[in-house]
């Protein structure tokens, strides 16, 4: 291959220079040397070191992935290892997922089952033994008239009848009393701003009548049950039907 040389003069004093055969000029203080130009050759020799790169970095890869079998293969060596008899260690550890989703699915299943309670399978037919309670309260957005006076008149029975059920709805939703209840009555009407009586009769079982009259139907529980209901419920105290809570009354 032929390299063509190039002539580079250099600044001196006697006009040294660089000959095309590399050879100095002359015996002065300038001398002359010829450079050889680059080549194809020479680029191809530079590009070597990168192709050595690109197969260090494949060598890299292939022992990674080598490394990658390998781990696999010890794995599903020690998976395949023996506990115990012929019951191999990955077999234990699915025995352990079945039983923990089996424990789950148990817990579900119990969490699910309605409870019942003992207390709650009664006969109502044992209720026999009869408790009332008397009483007393204020409707101000009433306007009392002589008819009021007679229930057997048509305005004073619709009130009666809206206040009695008003009451039985109360006591019948009531998760302590309901099943004891049996009726609510308005068996009266008087004037200052038309104040009902009422009565309120309820049934329980002859075995447990005396721990139903010191608890649950006890004056203070049947009392409570129904103000708190007046103070709970959210109703306009313009209604004709508002009840005033401070002004209920029982004994």
């Amino acid at each position: 291959m032929d390299i063509e040389l190039q002539t580079i003069t250099t600044n001196g004093n006697d006009g040294d220079h660089v000959s095309k055969d590399g050879v100095p000029a002359g015996n002065g203080s300038g001398q002359a040397y010829s450079i050889p130009e680059a080549t194809e050759g020479d680029v191809l020799l530079t590009e070597q070191p990168r192709n050595g790169e690109i197969m260090s970095s494949g060598h890299a890869a292939e022992t990674q992935r080598n490394q990658e079998k390998s781990s696999v293969c010890r794995v599903k060596d020690e998976l395949n290892e023996v506990v115990f008899w012929r019951v191999r260690l990955w077999m234990v550890i699915i025995l352990v997922f079945l039983l923990i989703f089996a424990i789950i699915i148990i817990s579900l299943a119990l969490c699910s089952t309605i409870y019942e309670d003992v207390d709650e399978k009664y006969d109502a037919s044992s209720f026999n033994v009869s408790r009332s309670f008397n009483g007393s309260f204020r409707l101000p957005n009433q306007v009392f008239t002589e008819e009021l006076l007679t229930l057997s008149v048509s305005k004073s029975q619709a009130l009666a009848t809206d206040l009695q059920k008003q009451l039985a709805d109360l006591y019948r939703s009531s998760p302590a009393l309901g099943r004891y209840f049996s009726e609510a009555k308005i068996y009266a009407f008087r004037n200052g701003s038309v104040t009902a009586d009422y009565r309120l009769t309820f049934l329980m079982p002859a075995e447990r009548q005396d721990e139903l009259r010191n608890f649950t139907l006890s004056r203070k529980m049947v009392y409570n049950v129904f103000r708190q209901f007046l103070y709970d419920r959210e109703t306009d105290e313009s209604e004709p039907m508002y009840i005033d809570p401070l002004s209920l009354k029982m004994f």
